[in-house]
């Protein structure tokens, strides 16, 4: 029996927390939370010890899904939708311009700490998770797998 791996399953992970989501404002933040917890290991309640906070987000999420299915344009390592998730919990619960800040932010920390190696898959990737947390805030959480279906996954040329 085949099971889903990768981008599949991932999406199928977002499709049941979206259906599973109370309906407003208030089921989308739950998504949000949910999958940022469960994919990015964003604990908000960890906030209060900042290196323990940032040290879970540069770790290994409760959930990790491989690669396979993603697009190679977007992946840089073993867990393309931590990368991801992050940024759409960054894209919903900030407006454009301070989301960017964060993002390119994140990125400098991560050049200076891989010792100079910039990651332009993980700005790609940040950037369409940035877009599609707004959208999430604006359309409730059952948009999500539809756009992380179109945007993410592998492309086929001709």
């Amino acid at each position: 029996m085949n099971t889903p791996s990768g981008l599949d399953a991932f999406l199928a992970y977002l499709s049941a927390q979206a259906q599973a989501a109370p309906a407003g404002f208030a089921g989308a933040a739950w998504f949000v939370l949910r999958v940022g917890e469960d994919c990015a290991y964003i604990r908000l309640q960890d906030m209060w010890r900042p290196l323990r906070f940032l040290a879970q987000m540069a770790g290994d999420p409760p959930l990790r899904f491989a690669v396979t299915g993603f697009d190679p344009a977007l992946v840089d390592d073993f867990n393309p939708a931590r990368h991801y998730i992050a940024f759409v919990f960054i894209g919903f619960w900030l407006p454009r311009l301070p989301a960017l800040a964060v993002l390119y932010a994140w990125e400098v920390a991560g050049f200076l700490r891989y010792r100079f190696q910039w990651s332009q898959k993980d700005v790609r990737s940040g950037l369409i998770g940035l877009r599609h947390g707004a959208w999430v805030r604006q359309c409730g959480p059952v948009v999500l797998p539809g756009l992380a279906a179109g945007e993410l996954g592998e492309r086929v040329n001709g």
